[in-house]
């Protein structure tokens, strides 16, 4: 049996529904997809019903121009990425066959066809940003697709356009108590159900495992954030704040790289003193080993181990965001595994940094003691013209030479290096540490907002008896960045405030304090909703008593929960469902019952105009009502005049005959 054609108004509303749902994509897509996309949508919407017969005639045409398309895509999408598999190369491909799908629809089966494409679309937005403005788009375009499906279904076009998305989103909003059942029960598990291919993960940033100029400082352009930290107790001053994260051992004069490890997994001995301060750490995803603690950690959280040099890693990548509970202590004596260590921590390149030799050589020889070498060369520092900048200038030759004797003129990351060479020169083993230093308190939420500008480096030195201890060599120059952040040292360099307000303190206020509110639902958000894995469900459930309940337990009371609310929503259906499920009849039934108050119910034997002319007898008050209901019902329900369902429907609900005394 042949199926109906479908009319423009259906592909209409089946075009906006795809295309809303793949627009997020296009940003990430080249740029022909997109036109590709619009352009096949768009000739769809645009091919006359008339020419349907043309289209049967050149059917095997058709076919041939689709496959071309279809196979020319593909081929240009293999040429762009250079594989037919990954999250990048599916998106685009979903992308493109969803409007070539749409585009050759032509039937009811085509039409559902495209719509599950359409909600597998709004899917994949997720495999890139898990936000809630993404989610509140996502659901936008759900009751869009939804409201198009429910206006391909009503043929008789009984439903205006403000009813069909009001009856969408009613349909949204009633499954939301079984999403949260589903949400809350469903048996959590380490990791994702299903691995994602490796380019879902490319877009990280952050600290990387190696130091070269520039490396930092280009994180300073980034406002993203790190990592969020919340305290039990008061937030540290900010002077404290160093997040310790890759340990740079070995250089070449210019870049600095972890090297190969000689002293295992096992961590230096440590002697950790002073009072210890908890805290947790909620980090983003960096395709990454590492986490970020304060100096020191006392011990490894599940899932995570330290390194002979007091890195903290994971045993997994962070390919998600993770919440770890850590504890640190700010005094310590931090040792080393062995002298290997140490002679690691004093190798240079050789004939290299001939005038920082130099100037170490005359420390050396001046001071004798490390301790006062190394004192000597802070306060060097100090007195040089040194300057703190994002917008060093070139050094092309001997970069530390040329740094400390020259230009004078770097951030972090140079005076970092220049300083370990310096110490190493002087005799004195030396290593870079990067990570984190400082952060931003965001009151609302009372915690620690790490960004990606916070990036920083600094030095330790071994010295006998004191051990491997901080120097940051970046304090002597701009003692301002680690005391009270990097924004205040480098204001123009960071975005605080958008319209060209930075000189009004009121907007400044309120755009701080609209920033942190919003920061802080993001928060809660990544905490709760994206961050509800095991460790939270577990948490959460034992809010309610089940302080011990496996993955079997959880099952039985999520289906126990499902089989209450369904049972529940099909009791409250069947009692309000009426005993006509015409809306016509309903309506007419609705008019005879209030008749029947009046004391003029409709006899079982009565036609609609029969009990009209018998009620108009008795209550000539209600002649003209009743005469143009009755005559509204006829046409809908025997000429299938469904234009009229309103007015009848409005009719009945404003007829409110009144009960008429009797003596």
């Amino acid at each position: 049996m042949n199926q109906r054609a479908l009319t423009i108004n259906e592909v209409l509303w089946l075009a906006i529904g795809v295309a809303l749902a793949s627009f997020p994509h296009w940003q990430r897509l080249p740029i022909w997809i997109p036109i590709l996309h619009v352009g096949l949508l768009v000739a769809r919407i645009y091919i006359p019903l008339r020419l349907s017969l043309f289209w049967e005639k050149k059917k095997n045409t058709i076919n041939i121009v689709r496959l071309v398309i279809m196979l020319g895509g593909v081929f240009s999408i293999y040429s762009n990425y250079g594989t037919l598999a990954g999250r990048d190369v599916g998106v685009a491909l979903l992308v493109m066959l969803a409007a070539l799908k749409v585009f050759e629809s032509k039937s009811k089966r085509d039409y559902y066809i495209c719509s599950y494409l359409g909600y597998f679309l709004i899917i994949t937005n997720f495999f890139y940003s898990q936000t809630i403005p993404t989610a509140a788009y996502m659901m936008v375009v759900i009751i869009i697709m939804t409201a198009g499906l429910i206006n391909f279904n009503d043929t008789e076009e009984q439903l205006t356009l403000l009813q069909r998305f009001k009856l969408s989103s009613s349909l949204l909003i009633q499954s939301i108590p079984i999403l949260l059942v589903l949400f809350i029960l469903f048996p959590r598990i380490n990791g994702p159900l299903w691995g994602l291919p490796k380019d879902a993960h490319t877009g990280t940033t952050g600290i990387d495992d190696q130091m070269s100029p520039g490396s930092i400082s280009k994180l300073v352009q980034s406002r993203d954030v790190a990592f969020r930290v919340t305290f039990e107790e008061k937030i540290p001053e900010q002077f404290s704040l160093y997040w310790r994260g890759p340990v740079l051992w070995q250089t070449d004069g210019r870049k600095w790289i972890t090297g190969k490890s000689v002293s295992g997994r096992d961590p230096a001995p440590i002697e950790l003193t002073g009072e210890p301060l908890s805290y947790d750490v909620t980090i983003e995803p960096t395709n990454k080993r590492w986490l970020f603690a304060l100096e020191m950690v006392s011990a490894p959280p599940e899932n995570t181990y330290l390194t002979h040099d007091y890195q903290l890693k994971t045993r997994k990548l962070l390919q998600a965001r993770k919440a770890f509970t850590l504890t640190s202590h700010s005094s310590y004596t931090l040792g080393t595994k062995s002298d290997t260590d140490l002679e690691r921590a004093l190798r240079l390149p050789e004939l290299s940094h001939p005038k920082t030799r130099e100037l170490a050589s005359k420390l050396r020889d001046e001071f004798k003691e490390p301790g006062l070498i190394l004192d000597a060369a802070l306060e060097w520092l100090k007195q040089e013209s040194f300057v703190y900048t994002l917008q060093p200038p070139l050094m092309v030759e001997d970069m530390v030479d040329e740094f400390l004797f020259d230009k004078q003129q770097g951030f972090c990351e140079h005076y970092a290096s220049a300083f370990t060479i310096l110490m190493r020169a002087a005799g004195i083993p030396a290593r870079v540490v990067t990570g984190y230093q400082g952060g931003e308190i965001n009151p609302v939420g009372n915690y620690l907002i790490v960004r990606q500008y916070d990036a920083h480096a600094w030095t330790e030195v071994w010295l006998e008896n004191k051990g491997w201890i901080r120097i940051d060599p970046t304090s002597a120059v701009s003692p301002t960045r680690i005391n009270e952040g990097i924004e205040n040292v480098l204001p123009e360099a960071i975005i605080s405030i958008p319209l060209g307000l930075e000189n009004n303190e009121t907007a400044i206020r309120l755009w701080q304090r609209l920033r942190n509110t919003v920061d802080m639902i993001n928060y809660q958000w990544a905490q709760w909703v994206l961050g509800y894995g095991p460790e939270r469900q577990k948490l959460f459930m034992k809010k309610f008593g089940f302080n011990s309940i496996d993955w079997k337990q959880l099952t039985l009371t999520l289906f126990i929960f499902l089989g209450t609310i369904i049972a529940a929503i099909a009791a409250y259906v069947f009692n309000k469902t009426p005993k006509s499920t015409e809306p016509a009849k309903m309506y007419y039934d609705i008019f005879c019952k209030k008749l029947a108050k009046t004391g003029m119910p409709r006899k079982s034997h009565e036609g609609p105009v029969d009990f009209a002319e018998r009620v108009s007898i008795s209550r000539q008050d209600l002649k003209s009502e009743i005469k143009k209901i009755t005559d509204l019902y006829i046409s809908i329900r025997y000429y299938s005049n469904n234009k009229n369902l309103l007015q009848f429907k409005a009719a009945i609900k404003s007829f409110t005959p009144k009960k008429i005394a009797t003596s």
